[in-house]
């Protein structure tokens, strides 16, 4: 007996709908918003990795979930994701974006992205990882994260790890294909190491130097090579120790002060991400500042933050001694959460003199609490510096 069957059939146009719908619906899934920029100096375009296409970035520019972000030399990029993560690229940096999911009432979000190479730091937002869901891919291994701030710079084939707050685990795979998963920061292990490409890890007592941006600090300032940033950092040691030698002022109000928070605990990059417009940091609190050339007075201090640029367009301080007046000119970058400040003219009477400025955020964000160091360029023993709060 025959087997009977029935054909039902769906007409072309219905059938080819249907098709053409699935498709958007793909699409439209792949190309979902993963984040927004928050600044873009330079050369900073997004590739979409299915046409190729590739846009300019510019301030509120939308990333997608199938975008290659590039930045070119002298070049950055802030982003703030969907899920209120901070995501800053330095210059020559690429990273492919494939999924950024926000989570739900039923379904976690998730996230998987690859640093091509340079250099990005980021501080987590509600995806923090805890069930594997957050994987950042890297030339050297895949890493985990469990909520924290960190940072990584993949450049000549030498991958360089910090981790500032909580703790990432870093699933290596060596050259002879076994695997090896090693924990960054956390309080139990080292927070900074070098991994090579072959896969060999070495633990760092403190931060590398290239940490300290690999983009220009000002209008007037260039990359340098690791050996003069070798010598800059000596020359500050040096510097300060000379300082420490001649005694201190009462520095005690550092300690009083609320490092990297606010009274409601709100992050300062989420603060920073807040704000728009220019804002001038000019009313100076107190300050304590030593020179080798005796007592020192008339100290002044200010600096301009643009943040809707991300930069800080001029910064400058100037105080008395003996040998005449001290004055530094200076600005920078706003790097997610901190500032990154070069000094780009220094004097002291009528001789050149060099010097290195750093900050932190106090009391969210309404404060600054500044370290400095000058020196003379010619007579390096000459040197004066101190710390300062201004609002």
């Amino acid at each position: 007996m025959p087997s009977k069957f029935t054909l039902y059939a769906m007409p072309v146009v219905a059938l080819f709908s249907f098709v053409l719908s699935a498709q958007e619906q793909v699409t439209q899934e792949q190309t979902k918003n993963a984040g927004l920029t928050l600044m873009a100096r330079g050369d900073v375009t997004a590739t979409a990795t299915d046409t190729r296409q590739s846009r300019d970035l510019s301030r509120k520019a939308p990333v997608f979930n199938i975008d290659q972000v590039s930045t070119g030399a002298q070049s950055q990029a802030q982003f703030r994701m969907l899920d209120g993560a901070l995501l800053a690229l330095q210059s020559d940096t690429e990273l492919l974006i494939s999924e950024y999911k926000a989570g739900s009432a039923t379904e976690q979000g998730s996230v998987v992205m690859e640093l091509v190479k340079g250099s990005l730091r980021t501080v987590t937002g509600s995806i923090k990882g805890d069930a594997g869901n957050y994987q950042l891919k890297t030339p050297v291994g895949s890493i985990g994260i469990r909520g924290t701030t960190f940072q990584l710079s993949y450049i000549n084939e030498i991958m360089l790890v910090g981790v500032w707050d909580g703790q990432i685990e870093l699933q290596i795979t060596r050259a002879d294909g076994t695997v090896q998963n090693v924990t960054f920061g956390g309080g139990q292990s080292a927070s900074f190491a070098q991994i090579t490409a072959a896969g060999q890890v070495t633990p760092m007592l403190s931060p590398p130097a290239e940490f300290a941006g690999d983009t220009t600090g000002g209008a007037g300032n260039t990359n340098s090579s690791s050996s003069s940033d070798a010598a800059s950092n000596t020359a500050f040691t040096d510097a300060t120790n000379s300082l420490s030698a001649q005694g201190s002022e009462d520095t005690s109000f550092i300690a009083e002060q609320a490092y990297q928070g606010s009274s409601n605990q709100i992050p300062v990059a989420e603060l920073i991400a807040a704000r728009s417009g220019s804002y001038q940091y000019a009313s100076l609190e107190q300050f304590s500042v030593q020179s080798t050339e005796g007592t020192v007075s008339n100290f002044q201090a200010s600096m301009t933050i643009d943040f809707d640029n991300g930069t800080v367009p001029q910064g400058e301080l100037s105080f008395s001694d003996a040998g005449g007046e001290w004055f530094a000119a200076f600005n920078g970058v706003v790097n997610v959460d901190q500032l990154e400040l070069g000094v780009n003219f220094a004097s002291h009477g009528n001789e050149r003199a060099q010097g290195q400025i750093d900050t932190l955020f106090v009391d969210g964000i309404d404060q600054i609490l500044g370290q400095f160091v000058l020196s003379e360029i010619e007579d390096p023993a000459t040197t004066a510096g101190g710390v300062f709060l201004i609002k």
